[in-house]
């Protein structure tokens, strides 16, 4: 089948939409950051550190969207719903009214516990500091303040761990708007609250630089040691306060395009000879404005109906597609559910779990004729399901050869959801009893995928695959390697681990065939032993899915967890059959795309979806000397399919100066997209590089900027002082805490560092720090805070220090929620929280119940409101002292020594030694 065209080709025309209403609010006045921060330190190792006076302050939540462009519907279910009851039993969800603005963020919900009811889904809360530069601690009568050399510590002997750079607690709200007074407004943090107003630039929820002024040349961007890449999460949910993105209609002819680099008319293209000609902000082409396009000039040089107009005034619009990007009709929203049925995942619960989370999660998938549902069970055979309705019960119809496969019938396995929710329903009902005698442990998991493929080929889709074992049956087996992974795991710092790649190509090649026909695989792993990640991983990698990893499943704890994640899978906003193309100014080109996706031509990427979670990494390169001055333009085209059906082209626009200043390069840095980069960059090596030269080289990126910024920057001589940029005082933090991760250290589950570097192929700006420095929040006194303060308290700071025997504190990274159990806890407290007196008679895996006393409210509400914020139903475990579990917690804490690993205090130390080495 042909590929839809990509977002480029085809002629100008013109028909814009009525300009929209105008946005009210004024944003702060940015005023430039302090230069630097630096911290004496000596050339004695200091002593472990004291308490700490500054705290961490959470990383905000992420916004609902409104329903537009793929998104989700008006009065669809908020993203997650968590359980106390059996899943069947649940209370309805009481959602936002139709019509109303937002469909996240305004509904009322069902207030129960962390583990029972509907939760509300996303909402922002008071975050990090309002940008990458302002991030720094204040000075303080012991910190003498330098505007230039920035911030200095007076103790000559050691480094006090007081007064180190760490994350601050930041309140206020931002109005950001993208560009004021003809030039790019620095952006907020990605972790704080802010508010966009588009003024000619996108959101940089929508796409972020890493550095805010673009270098002239690649020999200073080289000397920076900074990473000049775009992150692009182009359907990233906006704040509720936000204006719409508009769609503008060209009609027939389509949107108006540079003739010669086929860019889209944006706010940065300049008209001249009274509108006739425009000039392309990237390649710098004369074109012919289209006749019906033609408007005058002011005396300024705009457009007189250029704020009327919103592809000539807003970074980012929405173009209504014409006839020339499509090759065929928009595909229909298709869902086919693959539950295994083997004998384990019978006997473990998981078979029942899907059943459940599928047949509650149906009435969020997208309403109306073209939405479309099939289903198959698998084991050592696959079975198909005739759900039509003139039949009393669904038809099975089994498949025995899993290593040729085929589909039993050219139609009928996929119906809309309209004529086939009865028997849909009635079938997941009986799915668990059907198979409860099943003695079948081989799992056909390739096979059924490529059954499912072909039943949705004609069409494209989502196939969502329910695995419990270790696919072991037909195409695309596997076998068991973690038992060869045991015995060379200890070699990890010595040699690749081959257990990290894929164990050949027959999946990757199974996976480009769904790309090719625009299905996109999502898999839900509900296992309890190895399940070779790292292969499995790639169909939805590619394919433009997730893995989701359930280890080990629990039937008690685990089905709530699994039914939000499909309900927010299906019900965010996303859309299908896309094509992506970043294009930029003449004098850089790009280099390379990072992410979920495939790729067939150097240009585009495809994606057979993409939803709001996704981000896409773009680095480049530059190929000529930009002007002094002068603006780098870039722009990210994405052509796609709406969940109904519409044919859209979303262009998002960046337009930064052009710097020959070092000193600019770091003053504006942004930290949080720099350390993404980072992050992805390290998890893309892990298959094919020692941990240990990983780690080398993760640490030896931040020494050479940081070293670059004292050579060339700082004003600051004294040898015994470490220099920090002020916009990149928490990179050596951020470094050692992604040395520390799951990713990067030696010991751990192959499976773990696969699921890993699979959630970091695509992880956002705002959930990547998280990821590897998580919040510690203590839940244990929430009773004694006051109604005004924020829900969720001042996170501590991640050492041990700030762990109390008679505590119990909460450790979340936006994926997992640890609950550490001091070993002397008043029992009192024990019992308001879990309803037991003693921490011994709690399972590991922990259903947060609501009972009725002000404590456990104060809990389930500060859980409720994290799962809002991450957009993510926490997988809740606990931990105690003297237990692995209290071991794992305890290597959360970054800030403390482990073994093998510096602490904080020791890796500063270390890092001014070999900047002075590389200085001398």
């Amino acid at each position: 089948m042909s590929q839809p065209p990509p977002p480029f080709g085809g002629p100008p025309g013109a028909m814009p939409q009525a300009a929209p209403p105008q946005f009210g609010g004024q944003r702060p006045a940015f005023s430039g950051p302090p230069a630097a921060t630096a911290v004496a330190s000596s050339q004695a190792m200091p002593p472990s550190f004291g308490s700490q006076q500054q705290q961490q302050q959470p990383p905000p939540p992420s916004f609902g969207a409104p329903p537009q462009f793929g998104g989700v519907r008006p009065g669809a279910q908020p993203p997650f719903a968590a359980q106390s009851a059996p899943l069947s039993q649940q209370a309805p969800f009481m959602g936002p009214p139709r019509g109303s603005a937002a469909a996240f963020g305004a509904a009322p919900w069902l207030s129960q516990g962390a583990g029972s009811g509907a939760m509300q889904p996303p909402m922002r809360m008071p975050g990090m500091p309002p940008n990458a530069l302002g991030q720094g601690m204040p000075p303080t009568p012991s910190m003498p303040y330098s505007p230039h050399a920035g911030t200095q510590v007076s103790t000559p002997s050691k480094i006090d761990p007081n007064q180190i750079p760490r994350p601050m607690a930041e309140t206020s709200v931002i109005i950001f708007e993208t560009r004021q007074g003809g030039q790019a407004a620095i952006p907020p943090a990605a972790s704080s609250e802010f508010i966009v107003k588009d003024t000619g630039n996108c959101s940089p929820r929508l796409m972020r630089c890493t550095v805010n002024q673009i270098p002239c040349t690649g020999d200073l961007l080289t000397t920076s040691g900074m990473p000049l890449s775009l992150m692009v999460q182009p359907f990233s949910l906006p704040h509720p306060s936000e204006e719409p993105i508009q769609l503008v209609d060209f009609g027939d002819m389509g949107p108006i395009r540079c003739s010669r680099c086929k860019a889209y008319i944006n706010p940065f293209m300049r008209f001249v000879d009274q509108g006739r000609h425009f000039i392309c902000n990237l390649c710098g082409v004369s074109n012919d404005t289209p006749r019906e396009y033609i408007c005058n000039l002011g005396p300024d040089g705009r457009r007189r109906d250029a704020d009327d107009r919103p592809e000539l005034c807003r970074g980012t619009v929405e173009f209504v597609a014409s006839k020339e990007f499509l090759v065929r009709d928009p595909m229909p929203a298709v869902y086919f559910f693959l539950i295994d049925v083997s004998m384990n995942a019978i006997q473990t619960g998981a078979t029942a779990a899907a059943c459940s989370a599928i047949s509650q999660a149906i009435s969020d998938l997208p309403e109306g004729p073209r939405t479309m549902v099939g289903i198959a069970t698998f084991d050592s055979a696959i079975h198909f399901y005739s759900l039509k309705r003139a039949q009393q019960q669904p038809l099975m119809l089994i498949i025995p050869d899993v290593q040729d496969v085929y589909t039993p019938l050219q139609k009928d396995l996929i119906l809309p959801v309209s004529e086939c929710r009865e028997n849909l329903e009635q079938l997941l009902e009986n799915i668990p009893s059907m198979f409860e005698n099943n003695r079948v442990a081989d799992s056909a998991f390739g096979a059924a995928m490529k059954a499912g493929f072909l039943a949705t080929k004609a069409t494209g889709g989502k196939l969502l695959v329910f695995q419990s074992v270790l696919p072991s049956l037909g195409v695309g087996s596997l076998s068991a390697r973690e038992a060869e992974g045991r015995a060379n795991i200890s070699s990890g710092d010595k040699e690749p681990h081959k257990l990290l790649q894929p164990v050949d190509k027959t999946l990757k090649t199974m996976a480009l065939e769904f790309a090719e026909y625009q299905v996109c695989v999502d898999v839900f792993l509900t296992t309890q032993s190895y399940v070779d990640i790292a292969s499995i991983s790639v169909v939805p990698n590619t394919t433009g899915g997730r893995v989701y990893y359930y280890y080990p499943f629990s039937a008690r704890s685990d089905p709530a967890k699994l039914f939000n994640d499909l309900r927010w899978n299906i019900s965010r906003p996303q859309g299908y059959e896309a094509v992506m193309r970043v294009r930029c100014i003449q004098g850089l080109q790009v280099q390379d795309y990072f992410g979920n996706f495939c790729k067939r031509v150097p240009t585009d990427i495809d994606l057979p979806s993409i939803d709001s979670d996704k981000t896409i990494m773009v680095t480049f390169k530059h190929d000529d000397k930009l002007q002094e001055n002068s603006e780098c333009g870039f722009q990210c085209a994405v052509l796609y399919t709406t969940v109904y059906g519409q044919r859209r082209i979303r262009v998002m626009n960046l337009s930064l100066p052009c710097t020959n200043m070092l000193s600019n390069l770091f003053r504006y840095a942004d930290l949080e997209t720099q350390f993404t980069c980072f992050l992805k960059q390290a998890a893309n090596g892990i298959p094919t590089s020692t941990l240990l030269h990983l780690r080398e080289e993760v640490t030896n990126t931040c020494i050479n900027i940081l070293q670059s910024y004292r050579k060339y920057c700082a004003s600051v001589s004294s040898s015994g002082q470490l220099i920090l940029p002020e916009a990149l005082k928490l990179l050596p933090l951020y470094t050692l805490a992604l040395i520390k991760s799951i990713g990067l250290r030696n010991e751990g589950r192959l499976d773990d560092r696969s699921y890993w570097i699979s959630l970091a192929s695509s992880v956002s700006v705002l959930l990547a720090v998280p990821m590897v420095f998580p919040r510690l929040i203590p839940i244990h006194d929430l009773t004694s805070r006051g109604d005004d303060e924020s829900l969720i308290p001042s996170p501590l700071m991640l050492n041990s220090e700030n762990i109390r025997e008679d505590g119990v504190y909460l450790l979340e990274n936006g994926e997992d929620g640890l609950i550490y159990v001091g070993n002397a806890v008043e029992p009192t407290i024990l019992e308001q929280i879990f309803g037991a007196s003693s921490s011994a008679a709690l399972p590991s895996q922990v259903v947060l119940e609501q009972f009725d006393n002000g404590l456990s409210r104060k809990v389930n509400e500060v859980i409720n409101e994290i799962r809002r914020q991450r957009c993510s139903y926490l997988r809740l475990r606990l931990c105690r002292r003297g237990e692995p579990s209290g071991d794992f917690f305890r290597s959360f804490l970054v800030e403390d020594k482990a073994p093998g690993g510096l602490s904080y205090v020791e890796f500063l130390v270390h890092v001014h030694r070999q900047i002075q080495s590389k200085m001398t």
